[in-house]
């Protein structure tokens, strides 16, 4: 424990370490290790002495921290166990109650673990010889609270375990629904209680306060009332400076000798444990490498023909899968397109055999987006459509072509449709209401003139595309100087042709209809570019 303190106290280097010594007395081991650091911008000092030490024929390090402060310590101030890392080490205390900084969660166990370990709490926090105070969180505190290393252990207990904590206890001393702070006894404090919930922080905060600045006046335990080194730091000043001895040079000489034969001993530890590791992993390896050998020449026994068979037939049915969804897919979208013809005649409640009859018919058909395009311009009057046509003339040439242009001409109507809709209420002054607010609310309420599924229709770039400017700049198009004084404006709305196969189309468009009572078509083509695409 002493050379693994020195050695994380170079690692780290923000404190001092001074070795007192050691002494080695007829199996007897003792050392002395004395910490100090300043913080708050040197506003106040801290000085530790940890002292341990080991009897012949035991199973552990008995130890004793005690720290000095310029100033007065509170709970929210760094415990010096947590400061040199003693909590690292796995150290506990007199009363075996392990030091941890975090809370202790014990809430969701089994009924044996809660009886075996509500046991063992209830024999420490009754024993008379118990040094750490220990805190039961039944309910959560209004502000967060850990655990002080070496003084409070924070405990967070649900009911059950609460009550079967209970049963060990006292009546006196049993555990309250809110939280219970038991003070060691050596501390001579009264235990804090507080009932409901949630429990206040600033109170738990207050009681631990207390319980540290009190620690600073319990008299030292028996066991290290005699030890010369504890007596003097605890009736010294730990803050004067220390009478210069007549053989300086020599001792400084003495403790360095001793410092790098301890850092030695503790660098040969660990080398051994890393020979030992490493045999243990070769070892590992070696099984490794047997199973995989056995492995491998398992498959090299597999007949590779039958194999691409099998790749093939499967190859096959993913095929025949393909068509198969692509031909639901078409009769979805015939589908949706009647349903919306349908619920337009509904709606208007007149000329209902002609809407039927034109429900009935297949959907137009036209031979290139070009001819689409045009026809678009001539029938659909609240469109504006600045689309290049060369992007989508180059779709002409895909074997799904058919199936885009079909979809396109929907979609085209749907936006038509839309418009129509908002500006006859817009007009006439009326609030269009949550099913005109855009168009994917106009395509989910299923309005009349609704052709697509909402599904295809995203109003807007992901963030990555919109922050960027050469992918926003891609899609920037030509618009009305009414709706942009430039001439341009960005166009994030769109709707998918192809949802995910390349060349995966998308029509762009901008919803103006507050203002010109347009909707803009910008880009009917293959995807455009994005952060994942050259």
């Amino acid at each position: 424990m002493r050379s693994r303190l020195i050695t994380r106290q170079r690692q780290r280097g923000d404190y001092t370490l001074t070795d007192l010594g050691s002494s080695d007395d007829g199996g007897s081991r003792r050392a002395d290790l004395k910490f100090a650091w300043t913080g708050g911008e040197g506003r106040y000092s801290v000085q530790v002495l940890l002292s341990l030490c080991y009897h012949a024929g035991e199973d552990r390090v008995t130890w004793l921290l005690a720290a000095a402060c310029t100033r007065p310590w509170r709970s929210c101030h760094e415990a010096p166990a947590h400061r040199i890392g003693l909590e690292e080490l796995g150290a506990s205390g007199n009363d075996e109650i392990p030091i941890e900084a975090p809370v202790l969660a014990m809430r969701g166990w089994s009924r044996e673990e809660c009886d075996r370990v509500a046991e063992l709490l209830g024999e420490a926090l009754m024993a008379s010889w118990r040094t750490s105070a220990v805190l039961l969180l039944t309910e959560p505190p209004t502000v967060p609270v850990e655990g002080w290393p070496g003084l409070v252990n924070v405990f967070d207990v649900d009911d059950r375990f609460r009550r079967t904590l209970n049963q060990h206890l006292p009546l006196g001393c049993v555990v309250p629904l809110g939280a219970r702070l038991y003070a060691a006894p050596c501390d001579q404090l009264p235990d804090f209680v507080e009932t409901g919930g949630p429990v206040s922080g600033e109170a738990l905060e207050g009681a631990i306060t207390r319980l540290i600045q009190t620690r600073g006046r319990t008299p030292l335990p028996e066991e290290w009332a005699d030890v010369p080194s504890v007596r003097a730091f605890y009736d010294g000043d730990p803050f004067a400076s220390p009478k210069r001895e007549p053989d300086a040079e020599l001792a400084a000489k003495l403790g360095r000798a001793q410092r790098e034969l301890a850092e030695a001993r503790g660098v040969l530890t660990i080398l051994r444990k890393k020979v030992k590791i490493a045999t243990a992993e070769r070892d590992r390896q070696a099984g490794e490498v047997k199973v995989l050998r056995d492995r491998l020449a398992e498959l090299t026994a597999v007949d590779v023909g039958c194999l691409r068979a099998q790749l093939a037939r499967l190859q096959e049915e993913a095929d025949d899968y393909a068509r198969a969804f692509e031909e639901t897919e078409a009769e979805r979208d015939e589908l949706r397109r009647v349903n919306g013809l349908l619920a337009g005649t509904l709606v208007r409640c007149h000329g209902a055999d002609d809407e039927v009859a034109a429900a009935e018919r297949p959907p137009a058909e036209f031979p290139s987006f070009a001819e689409l395009i045009a026809s678009a311009t001539a029938t659909l009057t609240r469109l504006a459509i600045t689309a290049e046509p060369a992007p989508a003339a180059i779709l002409d040439h895909h074997p799904k072509a058919a199936a885009w242009r079909r979809k396109a001409w929907d979609a085209l109507r749907t936006l038509d449709a839309y418009a129509c809709a908002r500006t006859s209420l817009l007009d006439a002054g009326q609030d269009p209401g949550p099913e005109l607010s855009d168009v994917l609310a106009f395509a989910r309420t299923g309005q009349p003139g609704s052709l697509i599924s909402a599904n295809i229709i995203a109003l807007a770039e992901s963030d990555t595309v919109t922050t960027n400017e050469r992918l926003r700049q891609a899609r920037t198009f030509r618009v009305d100087p009414r709706t942009n004084p430039a001439g341009r404006d960005y166009f994030g709305a769109h709707i998918a042709l192809e949802r995910f196969k390349s060349p995966a189309p998308r029509l762009h468009f901008l919803d103006d209809t507050d203002g010109t009572g347009t909707v803009y078509i910008g880009y009917l083509g293959a995807h455009l570019p994005t952060s994942k695409t050259n």
